[in-house]
């Protein structure tokens, strides 16, 4: 590892850091500087030098990496999802792309099965009915109880397998598809893989927990939407795009399936006209599942652990 002093970028703007992350890159010959950005010109014109930059919002793209070399050698994101970071331009020009794949785990699996309790309850319609001194028979629909239906859960990473588990503690029967998890690896969680068709088709809930890729952006669309139960729920706590709105808008408009829970959506915040918003089976909460105290702490910890990790093999 050279010795020189390493410039460390955080473009969410952090300008502190408690000890317990700062232990992590103990010994290190580390600068950093804050710096807001989030679009391609602004990353660039912020890490010029940088040998590592922290990211949450920003885009790090082939433009943005080769803009920064021969510096640049290291990404670690404040969170999971890489689906802003071009990792095949990372991997062609050797720059490191970190994550923290423990982050929000159980967090994210209890936006799941809150969002699925509420839906399954009509929760949110009754409370704002009570408020407004409507006693009882609101019109929001019936009830439905999960005990003794079957759940489908699409991704069955370390969220998904915390979804499932919950899910279970309901009472409910729970299939999966993953194309990267193993029948075998599925049966220890008592979850059995199918199909992304026979899941969509034989599930009463649909709970949307994979990644955003090339390959699952749009995945569940109009045709996906066609196979389901008309009394069917959707949530989705991963990532919008997922789930192509226009289609989700048009079956729940036409009571095609019943509701839908949102933590996340393709443009966030949504524009005040979105139709996914005047719609009462859906409820949607803003990109919020992972925010505990906890978890967030954790996070800070967990990014400088993999930073220290990455600058040390320099």
């Amino acid at each position: 590892m050279s010795a020189r002093e390493m410039l460390v970028i955080d473009t969410t703007g952090r300008a502190s850091c408690p000890p317990e992350a700062l232990a992590e890159i103990e010994g290190l010959p580390v600068r950093f500087e804050p710096a807001r950005a989030v679009e391609e010109d602004d990353v660039i014109e912020a890490a010029r030098g940088a040998t590592a930059i922290l990211v949450t919002a920003a885009y790090v793209t082939r433009r943005v990496m080769k803009a920064l070399q021969p510096d640049l050698r290291a990404v670690v994101r404040y969170g999971v999802g890489l689906d802003r970071i071009d990792l095949e331009a990372a991997r062609e020009l050797g720059v490191d792309v970190r994550n923290v794949r423990e982050f929000c785990t159980n967090e994210v699996a209890d936006q799941t099965l809150a969002l699925v309790m509420a839906l399954s309850r009509r929760l949110v319609q009754h409370v704002l009915a009570t408020r407004e001194g409507r006693w009882g028979g609101v019109g929001a629909g019936p009830l439905v109880r999960l005990s003794g239906k079957r759940a489908g859960v699409i991704g069955f990473g370390a969220i998904g397998q915390a979804v499932a588990r919950r899910l279970h503690g309901v009472g409910m029967a729970v299939v999966a598809h993953d194309p990267f998890v193993s029948d075998g690896a599925a049966r220890e969680f008592g979850v059995t893989m199918v199909a992304l068709e026979e899941l969509l088709r034989t599930s009463h809930v649909v709970c949307v927990n994979c990644p955003l890729t090339d390959e699952t952006r749009g995945l569940i669309g109009e045709a996906e939407f066609a196979l389901m139960q008309p009394g069917a729920l959707i949530v989705n706590t991963a990532r919008g795009g997922i789930i192509d709105e226009e289609a989700l808008a048009a079956a729940l408009r036409e009571r095609r399936i019943a509701g839908a829970g949102l933590d996340v959506l393709e443009q966030e915040p949504p524009p005040a006209d979105h139709p996914l918003l005047a719609m009462d089976n859906v409820l949607i909460t803003p990109h919020m599942a992972a925010s505990t105290q906890e978890a967030m702490a954790e996070l800070v910890v967990g990014v400088f652990r993999q930073l220290g990790d990455a600058l040390r093999r320099l």
